[in-house]
């Protein structure tokens, strides 16, 4: 994409213009008229690309899994967990390339850029139309599930820690730093099943804590001690979990955590915070010279920025910007849609990045006319 300016874009500091070449911002403030490309934003709320800390990227075509309430996600895992059956089994007939792409669009959909993907690394992940940053993994503290995806030196260690309300999931975070994997670049997913001495270790260590409410509530009728949590000073993000037990996408998530978080906490999960926690602190803020990972929402009525996120919908989501480019196009920026395929979402024209329309056909081959995190998503 040539240089781009888009204008009337609403801020907590008033009505700006953006400016974007090369995959970065380079001017915030009034509008550059002699770029290539200017814009009117039509008073759309502009926000960085937003971050799920948290998701399992091949497993968000299956609908909620298991009958809970479960003791951990061990129970839960033997429960669900049957691949000749319905409908794990239709989902399965795509490719593993195939899903993660459905769950990049989940989040691509939402107004997520960027993305933690807690299983196996794969090629398609470079390709994917969000962001999935450099990572480790462990399934949990003594399983023989993990891996890396493009590991660097500093980045973080991603495990599901306390993922129950049992004794044994109350032993973990204790578990973690007897065998040396408790420090300050370990992500602790879940964290349910943390007391006061957990917490004062958590916190010792410098570790992180990744909090998936919706789907804490659904498996166990709980979530984590969050209070606690910010008291004793732990930095905090946010994930969806995958959509076989949490929220329809991080939007929805948003929304379900409103009352357990404080609102300007919530957005720093998914902006900021969510991003040096991903270990790419560059990411969710909005500074010129910073990538242009970009989110326009429609929410006239918003009066503020965090107002407009955390009452917004899939539908509300009008451009969403990844490394400068356009990744979703939505009227009134038409002149942006130039290489995207369009398809529609409850009836509406979107324009997406990647081969969403021939991905659409196989899928609508493999399992039927359905629903895609909560949206009707057809060819023209």
């Amino acid at each position: 994409m040539s240089a781009v300016n888009i204008g009337n874009l609403r801020t907590d500091a008033g009505r700006v213009g953006v400016g974007i070449a090369g995959g970065r911002i380079t001017h915030l403030g009034k509008l550059d008229a002699s770029s290539t490309l200017n814009l009117d934003g039509a008073g759309c709320w502009l926000l960085p690309g937003l971050i799920n800390a948290h998701d399992h990227l091949a497993l968000d075509l299956l609908p909620p899994l298991g009958n809970p309430p479960y003791c951990n996600s061990v129970e839960w895992a033997k429960d669900v967990y049957h691949p000749e059956r319905s409908p794990i089994r239709e989902v399965w007939h795509l490719h593993h390339r195939e899903r993660l792409l459905w769950g990049a669009y989940r989040n691509l959909l939402s107004g997520v850029t960027t993305v933690q993907h807690h299983d196996r690394g794969h090629w398609r992940l470079s390709s994917l139309p969000v962001r999935v940053p450099p990572y480790r993994w462990l399934h949990g503290v003594d399983s023989t599930l993990g891996g890396h995806y493009r590991p660097c030196r500093t980045t973080p260690l991603f495990i599901h820690c306390g993922e129950g309300t049992d004794e044994a999931s109350y032993g973990e975070v204790s578990r973690l730093a007897e065998v040396g994997l408790l420090g300050a670049q370990t992500r602790l997913v879940h964290a349910i099943a943390i007391d006061t001495p957990a917490i004062e270790m958590i916190a010792r260590s410098g570790a992180g804590v990744v909090l998936c409410p919706a789907s804490n509530q659904f498996l166990y009728g709980q979530t984590a001690p969050i209070s606690a949590l910010q008291k004793a000073g732990v930095p905090l993000a946010l994930g969806t979990d995958s959509t076989a037990t949490g929220s329809t996408d991080l939007l929805a998530e948003l929304r379900s955590a409103r009352g357990i978080v404080d609102d300007a906490e919530l957005f720093s999960m998914v902006t900021s915070g969510g991003a040096k926690l991903l270990g790419v602190p560059e990411l969710g803020k909005l500074s010129v010279g910073g990538p242009a990972d970009l989110l326009l929402l429609d929410r006239p009525k918003a009066s503020n920025t965090v107002e407009a996120l955390l009452t917004a919908r899939p539908e509300h989501v009008r451009l969403v910007v990844v490394r400068g480019k356009p990744a979703l196009v939505r009227p009134p920026f038409e002149p942006l849609k130039s290489r995207l395929q369009a398809v529609r979402i409850d009836g509406h024209i979107t324009w997406l990045t990647g081969l969403i329309a021939s991905l659409l056909k196989r899928t609508h081959q493999l399992l039927g006319q359905r629903l895609y995190f909560g949206q009707a998503i057809e060819p023209l």
